[in-house]
């Protein structure tokens, strides 16, 4: 008996070396700053993905909602109650879709709270909600002034279901922001620095057709084994809950030549970092870029840094 469960225990120990190992000798995984670091500062706010970028994040990841006036913005709610101070204002309607970007512009961002996020009240005073044209210009002054390259992760975030005329109208105003001449092809999917995600398969499967950067199907579930085929036709990965991502599910997704991106972590249990690292997932949506970076780096020592270049993408119809 003792015999046998050292041979086991050796074998576990093997596969997961070995498991570390070749995720070291393919690609580090990603760091994704889910909203920006936002368990340290409001959600959304150019300040959270500031902290994220010096924290050294690899992706910054903007949920985008539309205003009134057709303004894609960074926000993750449609309602505006629990991430700005839209309770003092009571003449302005509740809903980001129902208000202009100048509204907008005069509310104050404020966190959501609870053990994931930061604490209500943490930050500066005046912190707003971005456009996300403002989130792309920082990339691209980052760029230009150091050269380091962060990628950025964004979110069709819909009202109603399917390709809808808003989630239409905020798909191409995402697509069509990412393209502005101003950015100098920054954003044009040749450095592998965009990957486009939304829950809605109809969404997806537009952003596929629209566009040659990479798509995310987002499902709170891993997939089941029969829908994996058309979520391969219309998608390059497939973004899930971090407690759904087990061996199984890595392994018929991976089957089908989709990568996997877990959600959402936090230092409410950061040794959750560690753990999907060692499974092999290829990046982790987290609130706290630093811890992280901190428990990639020991979990998967001397893995090499992200080439900034385009991946390839499979060939779709």
């Amino acid at each position: 008996m003792p015999s046998h469960l050292s041979s086991l225990t050796l074998a576990l120990l093997v596969a997961l070396t070995c498991n570390a190992a070749a995720q070291s000798a393919s690609e580090r995984p990603l760091v994704i700053a889910h909203r920006g670091a936002s368990q340290y500062l409001p959600e959304h706010t150019m300040e959270a993905y500031r902290l994220a970028i010096r924290q050294g994040a690899d992706f910054i990841e903007p949920d985008l909602l539309l205003t009134a006036d057709g303004i894609a913005v960074a926000r993750h709610d449609r309602a505006l109650g629990a991430t700005t101070n839209i309770a003092s204002h009571p003449t302005l309607p509740s809903n980001i879709d129902q208000i202009t970007f100048r509204q907008l512009q005069g509310l104050q961002a404020i966190s959501r709270g609870g053990a994931a996020y930061a604490p209500p009240g943490v930050g500066p005073a005046g912190l707003r909600v971005p456009s996300f044209a403002e989130v792309l210009d920082e990339l691209r002054a980052l760029n230009a002034s150091t050269g380091r390259i962060v990628g950025v992760y964004p979110e069709v975030k819909t009202i109603g279901q399917g390709l809808n005329s808003y989630n239409r109208a905020l798909a191409d105003a995402m697509l069509a922001e990412l393209a502005h001449p101003r950015h100098g092809g920054l954003f044009d999917g040749r450095r592998g620095n965009v990957i486009l995600q939304s829950f809605d398969s109809e969404v997806v499967a537009y952003l596929s057709r629209q566009s040659s950067l990479p798509v995310v199907q987002l499902s709170p579930q891993c997939p089941a084994r029969a829908d994996i085929p058309a979520i391969a036709a219309r998608a390059d990965g497939v973004g899930t809950q971090a407690a759904q991502a087990d061996a199984d599910c890595l392994q018929r997704l991976r089957a089908a030549g989709l990568f996997v991106h877990v959600y959402t972590l936090s230092n409410a249990n950061p040794d959750l970092h560690t753990t999907m690292f060692r499974n092999g997932v290829n990046g982790v949506f987290t609130n706290a870029p630093d811890t992280a970076i901190a428990q990639r780096d020991q979990a998967l020592p001397g893995a090499p840094p992200r080439e900034w270049v385009a991946p390839a993408r499979r060939r779709r119809d």
